[in-house]
């Protein structure tokens, strides 16, 4: 006989989208089952690049440094294509990342380590069960009880499978999923032994994601299908470390010639991977051979007369291409899908890894906030509003980019080696537009009304977007330095907002030297800290279910930090923690640093004059609601709207 458990959540997938959501539970205090059919982690191939708005999140789970030392900073990206003497020539050098929209810019780091570092967080916590070489068998939903989100109306029967010795192959085989040896395996065994091999475990929970792949179980256990197109068009993969005189090896770069087009990406630790359009001939060798050699031969004749070869070869693999959505991510609110779940296309625009993590990003701190009692069921309804338009328009951006790379049946064979400009363009999109950072949500119950942009009619509440140029209704904060008030330390202010589930509110109090901008600070506080207002109400409710619904404050000003004494500020901007000690983090100043470049320009480049505004960011640092310094009931009456005492 297996066991019974009862959960919260049950997340099926340790992949990127699996772990995102798992480190949501660990860091809210959510009781969840983490389930994987592999025995052990990534190992080689499947994604590696990462972008900036991807590593901005892993860094307010304290994950970025880590990752950044480690990987490969992607500078420049390249265009290559044939000269009139059909020979290959650079036809560009361009920034592969638009400067200046974030701290971080293109990486790529292999999936595994990514993975191997997530699962360390989840793990330094005790609210998330994780179970390898686990396989869901059935799933039943009650739907008696499925409205009633107190309830526990899924029911998942497990299987664990037999273990297997792990034994590190030379060279691996097409689409392995080969895994990290050593302290991941041994991990793996020590977590999943509560599941006996052969017996059922049953799993009754409150809310199951589906962050299971592109071959999602849970897909089609609900039913849905991917919908969408494939072409004809075979793609290689490699990753290798090159051996070549090709002068762009370390640099993004795409080659259009007459032999075929293919795409570079530099990694860690020397390796370059490629993705190279195979021929026809080429792609049926492949089909009964299946070999690298026959990959690594498309790509040196593409590159010729440059010299390309390897004597290591680390993983390979071959697909189609493709682009394919499901229409519906949500089930009764307690059912959803993530990830390669609901969309899969090439990876030639690198985003696969990076919308699976920002789509659980998304959805894992409105679920807890749901489970603790902080927010109505409703809120869940915004995860398929906010991240199907995401998808559809990189799906979008994706076909584009694959018409641009594939070869035309009806192109000369010279024509092959030129680039269109709709694929230069999306090139471009796809490291601004599409790096993350400009996703933007539209109006809904988490994102407030504007009165500028005609949609507040009838609302209680709305937000004025005009009191600031660049920050944006439904875009994630953007992120300049700024100063520490009490010892003049410099940090991105999006360093300032951990991922806990916390919401964020950030007075931008202007230059609070002058007494009556100091005045209207000192009135806004007043209001927000009274017993009896909304603010403390909600504050207090929150602090039985630590961080998950309650509102931090901070204060941003643009006086000179010499002329401001912190102590003198109102409590509300320097909390006192259990301790008794002063929190120090909550005031920062828009000045110049001693040490760093840049710092003095926030209220310039954010485009906000000196009589202030306040901003509301979600726990994922969208911005909520965005008004005036003295509209207190603008912002109570939009917190009231969403959330529960």
């Amino acid at each position: 006989m297996g066991d019974n458990l009862r959960v919260d959540v049950v997340i099926i997938g340790a992949g990127p989208a699996g772990l995102m959501a798992a480190m949501w539970m660990a860091v809210t205090g959510v009781r969840t089952l983490l389930v994987e059919s592999r025995p052990q982690g990534t190992h080689t191939g499947r994604a590696d690049g990462l972008e900036s708005r991807t590593l901005e999140i892993l860094d307010s789970f304290g994950l970025a440094d880590k990752v950044w030392a480690e990987a490969n900073h992607t500078v420049d990206i390249a265009l290559w294509s044939d000269s009139v003497d059909g020979f290959l020539r650079r036809e560009q050098v361009s920034a592969n990342t638009e400067p200046g929209w974030s701290r971080f810019y293109e990486s790529t780091l292999g999936q595994g380590r990514v993975e191997e570092l997530m699962m360390k967080f989840v793990q330094s916590g005790n609210h998330v069960d994780i179970r390898r070489a686990t396989t869901p068998t059935t799933l039943e939903i009650d739907h008696s009880t499925v409205k009633d989100h107190k309830a526990y109306p899924i029911r998942v029967t497990l299987e664990k499978s037999v273990p297997t010795t792990f034994v590190e192959p030379g060279i691996l085989g097409p689409r392995s999923d080969t895994s990290t040896p050593s302290s991941e395996s041994s991990m793996a065994s020590s977590l999943a032994d509560s599941a006996i091999s052969g017996m059922d475990t049953v799993v009754e929970a409150k809310y199951l994601l589906g962050c299971d792949g592109a071959h999602s179980w849970v897909r089609k256990q609900l039913g849905v299908r991917l919908e969408g197109e494939s072409s004809d068009h075979h793609w290689g993969v490699l990753d290798f470390i090159p051996i070549t005189n090709f002068p762009d090896i370390r640099k993004r770069f795409v080659v259009k010639s007459k032999y075929g087009a293919l795409m570079m990406v530099p990694r860690e630790k020397r390796l370059v991977r490629v993705y190279v359009e195979l021929s026809p001939m080429a792609s049926a060798q492949y089909t009964i051979q299946q070999i690298p050699d026959i990959i690594m031969d498309q790509v040196a004749e593409i590159m010729q007369p440059y010299v390309i070869k390897s004597n290591r070869i680390e993983w390979y693999t071959t697909y189609k291409v493709g682009q394919r959505i499901c229409p519906k991510v949500s089930f009764h609110n307690r059912l959803f899908l993530a990830g390669d779940a609901i969309h899969t296309h090439s990876p030639k625009a690198g985003q696969g890894m990076n919308v699976s993590m920002q789509d659980t990003f998304n959805l894992g701190w409105k679920i807890a906030s749901v489970v603790h009692g902080a927010s109505p069921p409703e809120i869940l309804d915004t995860y398929a509003q906010e991240r199907l338009p995401i998808a559809q328009r990189l799906l979008k951006l994706d076909r584009r980019i694959c018409l641009g790379m594939c070869s035309d049946e009806k192109e000369t064979r010279m024509s092959r080696g030129k680039f269109h400009e709709d694929h230069k363009h999306a090139l471009r999109e796809e490291n601004t537009l599409f790096a993350g950072v400009t996703a933007t949500y539209q109006r809904n119950l988490l994102i407030s009304p504007s009165s500028e942009a005609g949609d507040s009619k009838g609302a209680p509440f709305c937000s004025r977007t005009s009191l600031s140029k660049a920050i944006i209704l439904g875009a994630r904060i953007p992120s300049k330095l700024v100063l520490n008030q009490s010892d003049s330390q410099a940090h991105h202010l999006q360093q300032c907002f951990t991922s806990n589930g916390q919401w964020d509110l950030i007075i931008f109090g202007g230059d609070i030297s002058k007494r009556e901008q100091l005045n209207r600070i000192n009135r806004l506080a007043e209001a927000l800290s009274h017993p009896v207002s909304y603010f403390q109400q909600l504050n207090k409710a929150s602090r039985a279910r630590g961080a998950v619904g309650s509102v931090g404050v901070y204060l941003v000003h643009s006086a000179n930090r010499n002329s401001i004494d912190l102590l003198g500020l109102p409590e509300i901007f320097r909390p006192h923690l259990e301790d008794g000690s002063i929190e120090y983090t909550r005031v920062w100043v828009d000045n110049e640093s001693y040490h760093h470049p840049g710092g003095g320009d926030l209220y310039k480049t954010l485009g906000i004059d000196q009589d202030g505004c306040m901003v509301l960011l979600r726990p994922d640092q969208h911005v909520a609601f965005l008004s005036s310094i003295d509209d207190v009931h603008g912002l109570e009456g939009f917190l009231r709207s969403f959330t529960c005492l």
